[in-house]
């Protein structure tokens, strides 16, 4: 009959145990330190992990995310509002315009007779007031396409009607939707520069025309600003000669702001509130212009071309591509690299071929 261990070898028995559970429990802890301290290195360290602590928290510590036209950082409820493209335009006795100062995005094309146009992107909150709102034309279709926006306008030449049409396009055309515009007449210009709308009668529009709560559309890559004394200063002014000095374009680097001040015919462009307009990336993009008929222009927005673009003080020299009339148009570096836009407003000056851009 096998006899019952010792106290002392019970004891020691009880020790072990112990001793192998403390062991246990330090190889845990091991393991968990070790796991944290690498969560933590490749949330600091890797570049495609969320966003620095500094700018994507609330007050309240709930996180925000970049906001997919622009990548400025908001609520996410606010990230990718259903996006509106509205035409304005440029004409001399149409300044100041409204509503240019809050877009996300901005394209500025020539229309007839030296006259640029102007499609506004609007993603965030749409101001009290924007217009003139002008007719459209072909190319600026193109570009509505890249975000299956509503596209607010009135009238257009005949081919943008036939394309509109064609390519079902989200419409908006005042010719039959009078009920979300309105007109100031206390601007003393003709009727055709009369014409607004507003962020209030274009979410009733939204609205009315079941659009999706969301866009749904490729985004651009976005970036940090660089630290202030990295900021190279290589691009202080930029030029662009569209036409008569009318139509002269400017822009100035503001180092302090990291943005753009821009110009027009020799003066601040102010938005009709005072609001200037500043934005933190100016791109070139030059394409091939023709005659479509005897009074408007045709532009090649599909392939590639010339694009620069300006951010934080200096010039990138690339190459846009668009492959598809609803795909998105991107900005590639020399090496093929598609180049990260700080986050904030866009304008984008389509440019013909021939027209000298200059900077320095």
């Amino acid at each position: 009959m096998p006899t019952a261990p010792s106290k002392e070898t019970q004891n020691n028995l009880v020790w072990g145990k112990r001793k192998n559970k403390k062991w246990l429990y330090i190889s845990i802890a091991a393991v968990i330190v070790v796991a944290a301290g690498l969560g933590i290195f490749i949330f600091k360290f890797n570049p495609d992990t969320a966003l620095n602590n500094a700018n994507n928290a609330n007050d309240d510590g709930s996180t925000l995310v970049r906001r997919a036209s622009d990548g400025v950082y908001v609520d996410p409820a606010d990230a990718n509002r259903f996006p509106l493209a509205v035409i304005i335009e440029n004409l001399t006795v149409a300044r100041p315009q409204s509503g240019l100062a809050y877009a996300q995005v901005v394209y500025e094309a020539l229309a007839e007779g030296g006259i640029t146009r102007f499609l506004a992107i609007f993603t965030g909150d749409s101001p009290a007031k924007i217009g003139p709102v002008r007719s459209a034309r072909p190319y600026f279709i193109d570009w509505v396409l890249e975000y299956g926006a509503l596209f607010v306008h009135a009238g257009g030449s005949p081919k943008a009607i036939a394309d509109i049409q064609s390519e079902d396009v989200f419409d908006l055309n005042q010719f039959y939707n009078a009920q979300y515009f309105f007109r100031d007449y206390s601007r003393n210009v003709a009727s055709e520069h009369t014409l607004y709308t507003d962020g209030e009668k274009l979410a009733f529009a939204l609205r009315d025309l079941e659009a999706d709560a969301e866009g749904d559309y490729d985004t651009w890559k976005f970036k940090d600003d660089n630290a202030p004394d990295a900021q190279p200063t290589e691009t202080k002014t930029i030029s662009i000669n569209f036409s008569s000095f009318s139509y002269s374009v400017e822009y100035t680097y503001d180092w302090e702001q990291n943005d753009y001040v821009r110009f027009m015919a020799g003066e601040a462009h102010l938005d009709a509130d005072g609001s200037p307009i500043r934005p933190r990336n100016v791109i070139v993009m030059k394409v091939k212009t023709s005659l479509a008929d005897e009074q408007r222009l045709d532009m090649d927005t599909i392939g590639e071309g010339e694009a620069i673009v300006f951010r934080d003080g200096s010039a990138v020299t690339g190459t846009w591509k668009k492959e598809k009339r609803d795909g998105r148009t991107y900005f590639y570096d020399a090496t093929g690299a598609e180049i990260k836009l700080n986050a904030g407003s866009t304008w984008i000056e389509v440019v013909p071929t021939d027209r000298e851009v200059t900077y320095n």
